[in-house]
């Protein structure tokens, strides 16, 4: 559902061959009344203004929306990945997507992969970037904080310019009782997500206009693991991701040569006069 009218959906439709139903709401009446009205963007930001935050209702059998994942900016957009990973409750690595893992000999894995649109990066919607520590029973890693000496576990992500990432999301961690120290500790156990947006800017954009098929991240994990009597010897792993690139779709504005990607050939030139001219009623 966007604020577009209904010509140009249907314009769009017949250029890029999706197959869903696109719904046409031009005052943002059902947008407001499902409270996603984008209130970053003002009135005086003509033609934006009345968009929604951009994003999902994940609905079950019965129609009963059960979840919703909704983004500030209307350039980042989830893929249905993320959906239907809200939905199971856990984020599981696709059999494509870039993938890279380490393994100890006391039985702790660390894997890194992205997850989401077949592990392919484009500019525009946001993929997820996964680090998932694999712990056997007894042993477990900290959160911050930490008493000096010991290592808290950190994730530090190095790609070229132009990819880009939010700050990892944990889980939830839980008190641990060290002998010798004051306050309980913060640890995690089992298996442990730790799960980061990421996404393309501009400079990949151009990267990928200048035949650029792949980029090199590389997930760097630190961390130190204790069973409930002694803690190991800190350890830090480099996985690397080959993460493929390909391009975006564009508007076919006669004037957006800068904006590198795959042309949709509709008439959108008419339809932003259309949308222009009504959100000024001229």
């Amino acid at each position: 559902m966007s604020y577009d009218d209904s010509q140009a959906l249907r314009d769009y439709v017949a250029a890029s061959g999706v197959e869903f139903t696109l719904l046409s709401d031009v005052d943002s009446e059902v947008i407001k009344r499902y409270e996603v009205f984008n209130t970053i963007v003002q009135p005086e930001d003509v033609p934006f203004y009345g968009v929604p935050f951009p994003g999902f209702f994940l609905l079950n059998e019965d129609g009963v929306i059960v979840d919703r994942l909704f983004n500030r900016h209307f350039a980042h957009r989830d893929g249905v990945e993320a959906i239907l990973d809200s939905f199971a409750g856990r984020v599981a690595p696709g059999a494509n997507e870039p993938t890279a893992a380490a393994s100890e000999d006391d039985g702790i894995s660390v894997t890194a992969f992205l997850r989401g649109g077949g592990g392919v990066l484009r500019v525009g919607p946001r993929r997820r970037l996964v680090v998932r520590v694999q712990m056997p029973d007894g042993l477990h890693i900290y959160g911050e904080p930490v008493p000096t000496g010991m290592v808290a576990t950190s994730i530090t992500i190095d790609g070229p310019e132009g990819f880009r990432h939010d700050p990892a999301d944990a889980p939830p961690t839980r008190a641990f009782e060290l002998p010798g120290v004051a306050d309980p500790l913060q640890v995690w156990d089992g298996t442990v997500d730790f799960v980061m947006n990421v996404w393309a800017d501009s400079t990949i954009a151009k990267a990928i206009a200048d035949g650029t098929e792949s980029i090199a991240v590389d997930v760097t994990v630190r961390y130190q693991a204790c069973d409930d009597n002694q803690c190991f010897i800190p350890r830090s792993r480099t996985l690397r991701l080959e993460v493929p690139l390909a391009v975006s779709t564009r508007p076919n504005f006669s004037r957006a040569r800068s904006m590198p990607g795959a042309i949709i050939e509709m008439d959108s030139a008419a339809h932003m006069k259309r949308l222009i001219e009504r959100k000024t009623g001229s």
